[in-house]
């Protein structure tokens, strides 16, 4: 690995990203970033590239592509963010 750089985490849960690191990496809105974790709890964060491969699945066109995360944590992930919607707006 190359350099080290301290990032920290949005209200929202963002990583934030130095602009400089930003502007050498050609990051830009609407990109997406695989974050590995490797057996020693070293975390690796790169950019995806290429974009996902569509599919003809019996007349109906579907994407081919790696889950970026475990099933269980998106259902759990997308719950989550589902009940906190409800609730803001009940409390409205």
């Amino acid at each position: 690995m190359g350099q080290t750089i301290e990032v920290s985490i949005d209200n929202q849960g963002g990583i934030l990203l130095p602009q400089e690191l930003k502007n050498r990496l050609g990051l830009s809105p609407g990109m997406t970033m695989l974050v590995e974790e490797d057996d020693q709890e070293r975390v690796c964060l790169r950019v995806r590239t290429g974009s996902p491969e569509l599919v003809d699945k019996q007349g109906i066109i579907v994407v081919r592509a790696e889950a970026s995360d475990d099933l269980t944590n998106i259902i759990k992930r997308e719950r989550d963010h589902r009940l906190s919607d409800l609730l803001h707006r009940t409390d409205q």
